[in-house]
């Protein structure tokens, strides 16, 4: 199986503090049932709108480790990118992310130590406020990464 999807190719003497990526993503509700069938994880809240709306919630709520997945495009493919080997990550979630919601996700990189190819970013996830102005975040954490020769 195949992409053709090139992934950046950053070497640890090209990246610094302050450096940064994002990624834009739509969350489908089709994503959501995917995700259920990848992770095995049926929870209702995920899955089953009307108990959704009986816990208080609009509609089913995305599975948290599916932004997670997200976040893994984002550094797997843009910063670092391609000799990324993910060591750790930490993500809160703030807020519950329904389908329709337009998230961004950005990473910055808060630390390089360049004699072991360790990459530290911080990551935070937001979306539209529902009022139209500004954004609210949904998810934050860190990352921690290897850089590959």
């Amino acid at each position: 199986m195949g992409t053709d999807i090139e992934a950046q190719d950053l070497d640890i003497f090209s990246i610094a503090p302050g450096d940064r990526a994002e990624l834009a993503w739509t969350v489908k509700a089709a994503e959501i049932e995917v995700f259920a069938c990848l992770s095995g994880d049926f929870n209702p809240l995920h899955v089953d709108a009307a108990y959704a709306r009986r816990q208080g919630f609009a509609s089913p709520v995305a599975h948290g480790m599916l932004l997670g997945a997200k976040l893994s495009a984002l550094v797997g493919m843009t910063l670092p990118g391609r000799r990324c080997l993910l060591l750790e990550h930490s993500l809160s979630f703030a807020k519950s992310v329904f389908a329709g919601d337009a998230i961004t996700i950005a990473a910055e990189v808060s630390d390089v130590q360049a004699e072991l190819r360790v990459v530290a970013l911080a990551v935070k996830a937001t979306r539209p406020k529902p009022s139209g102005t500004g954004v609210e975040t949904v998810a934050r954490g860190k990352v921690l990464c290897r850089l590959l020769p």
